[in-house]
């Protein structure tokens, strides 16, 4: 039934669906910090403790849907990273670099 604001009213023990271009006003109401919708899809497809994998979210049409009621605690226990570098990998070098081969180049064809 719906609410006098436009809402729909949680059916006892039923989900309470949403989109990602919801999440952001849902997470301001829930007195969380808010993030943009593009940030929300980022963790779901970035972040391992994102509760519902992107491949098991209810699909309609181009649109995926989450369970707010399983998005709400992750959001509230989870901790910003803000500034921090996510830790990459360097890749091994061989050799000496290009850089020096080429300086060596010249300098022999100055002779």
């Amino acid at each position: 039934m719906p609410s006098p604001d436009g809402e729909e009213q949680r059916a006892e023990g039923g989900p309470d669906l949403i989109s990602f271009g919801q999440m952001p006003d849902r997470l301001e109401a829930a007195g969380l910090k808010k993030l943009s919708y593009q940030r929300c899809r980022q963790l779901a497809e970035e972040d391992p403790d994102w509760p519902i994998p992107m491949d098991q979210a209810i699909k309609v049409g181009r649109m995926r849907l989450f369970d707010w009621y399983a998005l709400e605690p992750y959001f509230r226990n989870r901790k910003s990273r803000q500034g921090q570098r996510a830790v990459r990998e360097q890749p091994p070098q061989e050799g000496p670099s290009s850089d020096t081969n080429q300086h060596d180049e010249s300098e022999q064809g100055d002779e």
